[in-house]
């Protein structure tokens, strides 16, 4: 099976990279960093180290990149022969990497209609429906009336905690072991993507709101707390050590 996933940073290797790849895919990650798409087709493999109180590290194979801003057509061609996208590049991106998904889209109608879903991972609410809005506003009236039949833009709730790190390989990532992935089953197109770690579920409403209420309220009360008390200090992803030690101190 073969996937594309935009963005090859932290979240994309450290997250659905890994995931992707223990579900037996083999991924091609679209990027515009080249350093980090050179070493990709280098080595096609990378590893990610899970930072729990017993280090683990899992060597990521058969993956690839293609560099989207001087390679868009390789890009595109990823796509028509994918059996899965997904998305890790941050909510403004995804204007930005609309139009290529179009192009995949609209090569794909012609050479290889199948039905694909598109998953965009980012840390807001629906944000599958406006990559859909984006892409669709690169599409034929008729190239959209067949993605509603073909293409499933599912919405997901996911949650991992990449740390703030440095490390002398570009590709190497650390991430807490702990993660979420959760998409919504009603809006998939064709067979369920077979990939270990998503908990599909018919309404995706509760787990986004049981993250708003444990992991986002979780970091946004110690920040409140921060402002009183006049603490620049404070990042808003913090560690467990580190928002222990600051809760002590107020």
């Amino acid at each position: 099976m073969k996937a594309v996933h935009f963005g090859a940073g932290n979240i994309g290797r450290g997250f659905i990279g890994a995931l992707l790849y223990e579900s037996n895919y083999e991924t091609v990650f679209l990027d515009v960093n080249g350093t980090v798409v050179d070493a990709l087709n280098e080595r096609n493999s990378y590893d990610v180290t899970l930072m729990g109180s017993e280090q683990q590290t899992i060597h990521v194979e058969k993956v690839h990149g293609i560099n989207t801003l001087s390679h868009p057509a390789e890009g595109a061609d990823a796509i028509v022969q994918s059996d899965l996208v997904t998305a890790a590049v941050g909510p403004k991106v995804l204007p930005m990497i609309s139009s290529l998904i179009a192009e995949g889209l609209r090569v794909r109608f012609e050479k290889n209609p199948q039905p694909l879903n598109i998953i965009a991972c980012e840390n807001m609410i629906n944000a599958s429906s406006l990559l859909k809005e984006h892409v669709y506003t690169h599409l034929t009236e008729q190239e959209k009336e067949t993605a509603d039949r073909l293409i499933g833009f599912p919405n997901a709730a996911v949650d991992r905690i990449v740390p703030d790190q440095t490390s002398d390989d570009v590709l190497a990532v650390a991430v807490e072991p702990y993660y979420e992935w959760v998409v919504e089953k009603p809006v998939l197109k064709g067979e369920v993507p077979a990939v270990e770690g998503i908990t599909y579920v018919d309404d995706l409403s509760p787990f986004i709101e049981r993250k708003l209420f444990t992991v986002n309220t979780g970091h946004t009360v110690p920040r409140i707390l921060a402002v009183i008390k006049g603490s620049r200090r404070f990042s808003m992803r913090c560690r467990t050590k580190r928002l222990k030690s600051f809760l002590k101190e107020l």
